[in-house]
């Protein structure tokens, strides 16, 4: 259900914030799914007027008008019959983003277009798209729309409980933020003036199924005029996401928006016998929708009936047979209430859903039915005009008492572990307006309003004084402990699993190590890792320092598993090493190591078995910098001493080296007594760590449109790094390409020296439109334009 915080302020002196508001909103149970700024779009529209009109020398239903901007005057090709001399209209200049349309400079019949002149429909105004529109002679030129109409609002999408439906209309959610606010209420005060004509001489009614219709009210206005609704009101039911129709079905529209109880209006003079029956439906009888479909009914559908026929599925959508019309001069005005499950049933069977259906379907009130009633044709009295019949019809067979239920003060504190008086209790909940009915030492009765059916027990009470009081205001007797940073916990947990799931086994070396694996690996004296803890008490020189490296260790395994017949090798440690810059205690880091060598794929008869290269080694780094998070690495060629002279690469990120690759020197691996190609990675964890990179996974919804693939080749020197290139291509395009990837590279035949041919694929996607062709072919065109003049880069 949408919600309008200018709405709100008609019944609420608010002074929060629009997004102050929406969290207070959420705290209270009426939880703020989404929010809408309204009038962004209309802000871009600028209230111009049309200087000089004639008719397109090339076409007959075109014109060629001169507009005064307020800035410029522009030209503007127009094919409205309603375009004329001297009218103040609603401008869209070059630029203009209106839905999934951009206005562009164009070319009509020989004569150029500097913008477009739109109608109340293009805008999202109203359905009339007859012509232009036509504003009022005292409209101020070059001023926004949105500040001209009044439509600078906030939209609250609020999902509403099942048990709540007193807060399906705006007054109900404004009485919820005044108890919460402690401010006052300020409701419309409703009076009819009625004729001397009883209504009783002009139409009656039956309710067949009083067990299923449990009240039904009808009024009727006669000498109505039916027109445009006036500002006020249109720019209210826009607000909340409705079109204004006319000013009838406008009324019920806003009237059902704040009261939270649907209403429809009949035209009198199609109802025949003048008289309404309520009652099932015929097995197939046969009922025409206002949605221009015809749907067969079923036994247990409730109608609304005159002598001959269905003239309106009861609580789901009015009849095509009987709706309001340019010429409708008399009307009905129906306020009722059905039984909810019933509606539910129908609606769902026929996949009918409505404001109306919405509201019914959650159980509303029948009271509120009588002032739904008065309230809508108060205003129809207002801005129609007409002569309302005195009295009304009125089937209410099960009127019920008001219930009364009673509150402990002591059992609230005990529940609630609150502090909290009797006195406190009573002002949360006549705020919420429970009438207290009596009141002793440690209980208190009230009496439940109409429209809170959902409270019927002490918890129900209970659960409303939390809710006023605050949830976030109830004392934390417990401390959170710390104990460790869960994100990271995570993080590292899934980077395990994506390793195992890469054929690797985790071992577990000693924090011991000997200082000689440090010449081994060619580490240089000025190097960090020269500055080890010594043990004092040391079991052997092979364990006489707390490790700076975990790759020794690995290697001693390779070396194990290989004496045992095993060459295809894959482990990986997730440890500390340890450091230290002066006789304090060490330095501890937390890294990730690994090796792996041998065959690529288990061995298969359809195919050939690969070794494992330097590439292999290189996508299982990207998937292990992509599960940390790490957006910005650049692969760079690494200094590690024991790595095969271009056999290694440093990932670097805010020019921190934070992890390396490559392939072990077969020199180092030598020394170790290994004579097979071995592959190593490392990563400082602790590095990434201080990045801030892990925070609690946020839910993303599933986007509504779908992602649209292309393909581009470039041929382009090899000079350049791939990096660099699909870092230019997502900037062009970051607001619509979510990924890029590099499939297919080829040089060789038709390709110069030095220059290489690459194939990328680019997603495309949005979260709030489907993306066309016209828009991607767009993007694309700067994309190859970029590409080439940055790189010299051409299309293959």
């Amino acid at each position: 259900m949408k919600i309008s915080y200018n709405w709100l302020k008609r019944y609420v002196v608010l002074k929060l914030s629009p997004e102050e508001l929406k969290n207070k909103m959420t705290f209270a149970g009426i939880e703020v799914e989404a929010v809408e700024e309204l009038g962004s779009e209309l802000r871009q529209i600028k209230i111009a007027q049309v200087v000089k009109f004639e008719q397109h020398p090339n076409a007959e239903k075109l014109s060629v008008c001169q507009v005064d901007v307020g800035t410029e005057t522009v030209q503007v090709i127009c094919g409205a019959p309603n375009c004329k001399n001297n009218i103040k209209v609603a401008f869209a200049g070059i630029g203009t983003q209106i839905q999934d349309f951009k206005i562009k400079k164009a070319k009509l019949r020989g004569e150029v277009s500097f913008g477009m002149l739109c109608s109340e429909n293009e805008l999202g105004i109203s359905d009339d798209h007859d012509g232009i529109m036509i504003l009022p002679k005292d409209a101020q030129i070059g001023t926004d729309l949105a500040s001209y109409l009044g439509i600078n609002d906030t939209c609250y999408d609020v999902e509403i409980t099942p048990n709540r439906p007193d807060l399906l209309g705006i007054i109900g959610v404004a009485r919820d933020i005044s108890a919460l606010l402690k401010l006052p209420l300020t409701l419309p005060e409703s009076k009819l003036n009625e004729s001397n004509e009883p209504i009783s001489n002009h139409l009656s009614l039956e309710n067949k199924v009083p067990e299923l219709c449990t009240r039904y009210t009808a009024r009727i206005i006669k000498n109505i005029e039916i027109k445009e609704s006036p500002n006020w009101l249109k720019k209210q039911i826009i607000s909340v996401g409705l079109r204004p129709i006319n000013n009838v079905v406008d009324i019920t529209n806003y009237v059902m928006m704040e009261l939270g109880h649907p209403l429809h209006a009949f035209d009198y003079s199609l109802i025949n016998g003048k008289k309404i029956i309520v009652r099932k439906a015929k097995e197939n009888e046969e009922f025409p929708a206002l949605d221009e479909v015809t749907y067969k009914l079923k036994i247990d559908d409730i109608i609304i009936a005159d002598k001959k026929r269905a003239i309106a599925l009861a609580g789901v959508i009015g009849g095509e047979n009987s709706h309001i019309t340019p010429k409708t001069k008399d009307i009905v005005i129906e306020a009722a209430n059905f039984l909810y499950s019933s509606i539910r049933k129908t609606a769902g069977r026929m996949k009918i859903s409505t404001d109306s259906s919405y509201r019914f379907e959650r159980d509303i009130t029948d009271e509120n039915a009588e002032l739904a009633s008065v309230r809508a044709c108060e205003l129809i009295l207002e801005i129609a005009g007409g002569e309302l019949l005195k009295g009304k019809l009125d089937s209410f067979p099960t009127k019920k008492e008001l219930k009364k239920v009673s509150i402990r003060p002591s059992r609230v504190k005990k529940i609630l572990a609150i502090e909290i008086s009797s006195k406190q209790i009573v002002e949360y909940l006549t705020a919420l307006g429970l009438n207290i009915i009596t009141e002793t030492e440690d209980n208190l009765e009230f009496e439940i309003p109409y429209y809170r059916k959902d409270l019927t027990r002490e918890i129900d009470l209970i659960e409303e004084v939390i809710r006023i009081n605050g949830y976030n205001n109830v004392p934390t007797l417990t401390k959170p402990q710390n104990i460790m940073n869960k994100p990271v916990f995570y993080a590292f947990r899934k980077l395990e699993d994506t390793l195992v799931n890469y054929g690797f086994s985790e071992v577990i070396n000693w924090n011991f190590g000997d200082p000689n694996n440090l010449d081994k690996f060619n580490i240089k004296k000025e190097d960090l890792r020269r500055n080890f803890a010594e043990l004092k008490n040391p079991l052997g020189e092979s364990f006489s320092i707390m490790r700076s490296m975990l790759l020794p260790g690995h290697l001693k395994k390779a070396l194990y598993n290989i004496h045992h017949g095993q060459k295809n090798i894959r482990i990986f440690e997730l440890k500390k090493v340890f450091t230290r810059k002066d006789e304090k205690l060490a330095t501890e880091k937390l890294h990730l190591s690994g090796i792996l060598s041998g065959e690529l794929d288990p061995a298969y008869w359809k195919s050939n078995t690969q070794q494992i290269d330097f590439h292999d080694v290189k996508g299982i780094m990207e998937d292990i910098i992509a599960e940390l998070k790490v957006e910005n690495g650049d692969f760079q060629t690494s200094d590690e001493p024991f790595y095969q002279p271009g056999m290694g690469a440093s990932i670097i990120s805010d020019e921190t080296i934070i992890a390396s690759f490559g392939k072990i020197d077969p020199k180092v691996a030598a020394k170790y007594e290994i004579d097979i190609p071995l592959f190593a990675f490392d990563v400082d964890l602790d590095a990434i760590i201080t990045m801030d990179l892990f925070h609690d996974q946020i839910f993303e919804n599933i986007p509504k449109y779908p992602p649209v693939l292309r393909d581009i080749s470039i041929v382009i020197s090899k000079e350049h790094k791939f990096a660099d290139i699909i870092d230019t291509i997502q900037k062009i395009g970051k607001n619509n390409i979510s990924k890029v990837v590099l499939f297919d590279e080829f040089a060789g035949k038709n390709i110069k020296d030095g220059f290489h041919s690459l194939t990328f694929s680019l997603v495309f996607s949005s979260a709030t439109k489907t993306l066309t062709d016209e828009y991607i072919n767009n993007i694309l065109k700067k994309v190859i334009k970029s590409l080439k003049n940055s790189y010299n880069a051409g299309m293959r």
